[in-house]
């Protein structure tokens, strides 16, 4: 584990012990703790017709100005003049973390608060890109065009806190369903280290000419990108991530203190993981 990872459960732990004791005081008697640790499955292809917008729009001002830049090394008299592109993408990656419960009400008890760290993988590759860029010589007025392919991927690991509630449905069953809500945010760094990679290939071509053949590869962070957005006057469009979170889940009792749990919704996109946790 990580020392970031360690910090990260030492504050999950003290700070779900002083809201328990602070925010939600009961008998010890009566209420108790519980504590799981859950892994599984991320993804957002279902929203890929609105997520592939939000992309093309992210990275467009990349890939042009790097077509832009490699053209005119050979091309100086060559300015933009139009530009489009489309963008396909699949995504999916993990989400695993931990999590601290206070059961006001006890063993029977149907409503909890919880106090989450969730460590997600979320993965976005680019496939099918394609890029039509106009060109106009500044003295001629000719018009040129560049068309290209573009293979990429976008990474983000954002590690985040959620203050959440539960409620487990008949509690009393062995086996039970329940619902989660939550809210959080993640940690200031997840956008800096934010990577996007990528290579592309495509031929710029002048009307009477034989198409000439450019080829190149890049790889940038999150905070390269935002330094050279504001470079330019731009503002980077996030400094953390909001996290929201509604899950519906099945809870099998294996012994007293001990049970099994997996469960389905959406934490920024759509999860699916199995947990196990243990009561005190």
């Amino acid at each position: 584990m990580t020392r970031q990872s360690k910090f990260s459960f030492s504050f999950l732990l003290s700070s779900m012990v002083l809201m328990g004791f602070l925010v939600l005081p009961a008998p010890a008697a009566t209420g108790h703790f519980e504590f799981s640790f859950h892994y599984g499955s991320w993804s957002v292809n279902l929203l890929k017709a609105a997520i592939e917008g939000v992309i093309s729009d992210a990275v467009e001002g990349e890939f042009k100005d790097k077509f832009l830049e490699d053209i005119q090394i050979d091309h100086p008299e060559y300015v933009e003049s139009g530009y489009s592109q489309t963008v396909g993408f699949e995504s999916g990656d993990s989400n695993f973390g931990g999590e601290i419960r206070w059961y006001p009400a006890g063993e029977m008890g149907s409503f909890s608060v919880g106090l989450a760290v969730e460590q997600t993988k979320m993965r976005f590759t680019l496939t099918e890109v394609s890029a039509d860029l106009e060109l106009e010589n500044t003295s001629t007025h000719e018009k040129a065009a560049f068309n290209g392919t573009v293979n990429g991927e976008i990474m983000i690991k954002p590690l985040a806190f959620l203050l959440n509630v539960r409620w487990d449905i008949k509690p009393s069953w062995r086996v039970r369903p329940f619902i989660t809500f939550g809210l959080g945010v993640s940690t200031g760094s997840a956008i800096d280290k934010m990577t996007l990679s990528y290579s592309y290939a495509g031929d710029f071509s002048i009307p009477g000419e034989t198409p000439e053949h450019y080829e190149d590869s890049a790889a940038k962070t999150g905070k390269e990108l935002k330094d050279e957005m504001e470079a330019d006057g731009e503002k980077f469009p996030l400094s953390v991530l909001p996290f929201l979170q509604l899950n519906f889940g099945l809870k099998a009792a294996l012994t007293k203190n001990f049970s099994l749990w997996v469960e389905a919704g959406i934490l920024d996109g759509f999860i699916l993981r199995g947990a196990i946790a243990a009561r005190f």
